[in-house]
């Protein structure tokens, strides 16, 4: 009986066993498959999405074929021109690059809490950035083809668009630098920015030197200078022949004064040269001419005392005293010219020894001023040197270059779609997983489970027909062990 059961249990079932065993295990079916929708789609939709940016490179190798034909060289037919390929990608998953690319964004890509560390465990935990960020970006070769790609996600579209392209100018910066030139190359360009501070430091000296000094061009202020004193000189020989002439004219006046004669000659000067003076001089000359005249006439007739000759006396004497009085104003204002003219000589002559003294400063200012020149000329030269040595170390380092051409066919741009998570594909792989996973399950239990449930188990497993089926009974007291056994397997 046993061998015969176990022949049915280890035998297909059939379509209606199938049926029956779905129906039966319907609740575990749908609540595993509407577990398994939910638990992914509610996974799909709370997950934060992820942006992924790509750039295209393409990278060409060129064979020198005129260098092949000069020398008459076969090349090699057989060559591989993707082999190189394995080396570009190789250097694009150096460390240095991905270190560089990490220092540039380090408060993107390393945690929050980095700056409360540690030195130890920022050493470590800045490695750790590191090598995520290596296992994170994506380069990938298509078959036969010299295109890279490069990819990295992340939840900020626009940091991984500024991480793909920052990467790639690290790793273009990089390969020039492994390059032995490349060191040659940075030596010069660092001597260059010495000798541009040097330049500038000079310069600046220069600039606060003219400040401080007023100085402009040393050449320019000194003809400047030179003009100036000749002008200078030129007024003070003017004025000082000016004043020598009246002096020499007012010694005479005053000779003649001094003599007390009745003729004296008025020099010819400003004041005495002035019209109205000059008229008033020879009228009141005219009149005493007159009254002297008149004097002889009336002194033939009568004697001296006469009320009349007397009168006329009184007249001409004070027709000389105003004639004097104008003279006397004449040589006080000839006079005052002089000193006039002496003050005026004084200043030009200190403008003339201030002119002199300038000279002699701004020699010694020139001198310091050609100093500071001269040493602007020669870090000018050391820096037009050291300009054309690094043009030529860059040319060089592009001739080792050349061999490997470089071009961006397609930059990284801002993504607009998220690539993580994919909520259709998701919710359609919930759908699968859940309704074969509910079944799975269902026929799993069905498995190890051997309880009877319909008729036709029981009379596989009794031996005996059944008569019919009874949906509860109670039992109170029953002693036959048989028949327990038997209410317990109809019950299952």
């Amino acid at each position: 009986m046993d061998e015969e059961l176990r022949a049915e249990e280890v035998q297909p079932a059939s379509l209606r066993n199938f049926l029956i065993v779905l129906f039966k295990r319907k609740k575990i079916i749908i609540s595993f498959f509407l577990t398994v929708v939910a638990v992914v789609t509610g996974g799909s939709f709370l997950m934060p999405a992820i942006y992924q940016s790509e750039s295209k490179l393409m990278i060409e190798k060129e064979i020198d074929s005129e260098k092949a034909l000069l020398f008459r060289m076969n090349l090699n037919q057989g060559y591989n021109n993707y082999d190189f390929i394995n080396s570009e990608m190789e250097i694009l998953n150096s460390y240095p690059i991905a270190q560089r690319v990490v220092q540039s964004f380090e408060s993107d890509l390393l945690p929050e809490d980095y700056g409360s560390l540690t030195a130890q465990e920022q050493q470590k935990v800045y490695k750790k950035t590191i090598s995520e960020f290596q296992k994170k970006i994506e380069i990938e070769n298509p078959k036969n083809s010299t295109i890279l790609i490069i990819r990295y996600e992340n939840k900020d579209p626009q940091l991984a668009m500024d991480i793909v392209n920052y990467f790639i100018d690290c790793y273009i910066a990089y390969r020039s630098e492994i390059s032995a030139e490349s060191e040659s190359y940075k030596f010069l360009q660092d001597q260059m920015e010495i000798a541009d501070d040097k330049l500038s430091t000079l310069e600046q000296r220069q600039a606060d030197f003219k400040e401080q000094k007023e100085v402009g061009s040393p050449e320019m202020q000194r003809t400047i200078l030179l003009t100036r004193l000749t002008d200078y000189e030129k007024s003070l020989t003017a004025v000082q022949t000016k004043r020598i002439g009246k002096e020499a004219k007012l010694s005479v006046f005053n000779e003649q004064v001094a003599q007390k004669g009745q003729n004296i000659n008025i020099p010819s000067t400003e004041t005495s040269d002035s019209p109205s003076r000059e008229k008033y001089i020879a009228k009141l000359k005219g009149e005493l001419l007159d009254l002297e005249i008149r004097k002889e006439h009336l002194l033939q007739k009568y004697t001296p005392q006469y009320e009349e000759v007397v009168n006329l006396e009184k007249q001409i004497s004070a027709t000389k005293m105003k004639i004097e009085s104008e003279i006397q104003q004449i040589i006080a204002m000839e006079e005052t010219a002089i000193r006039a003219l002496e003050a005026e000589e004084r200043v030009l002559q200190s403008q003339v020894n201030k002119i002199k003294s300038e000279l002699r400063n701004l020699a010694q200012k020139e001198f310091e001023f050609d100093k500071i020149s001269r040493g602007i000329s020669d870090e000018r030269e050391i820096y037009s040197m050291l300009l054309k040595q690094r043009e030529e170390a860059r040319l060089s380092m592009a001739k080792l270059e050349r061999g490997v051409k470089i071009k961006v066919i397609s930059a990284a741009v801002v993504p607009t779609e998220p690539v993580k998570p994919k909520k259709r594909l998701n919710v359609a792989l919930a759908v699968f997983l859940g309704l074969f996973g509910g079944l799975g399950l269902a026929f799993f239990i069905e498995y190890f489970d051997h309880s009877i449930n319909t008729p036709e188990e029981l009379e596989r497993f009794a031996g005996v027909p059944a008569l019919g089926s009874v949906r509860e009974i109670a039992f109170y007291n029953i002693d036959d062990s048989a028949s327990r056994h038997a209410i317990r397997i109809m019950k299952g």
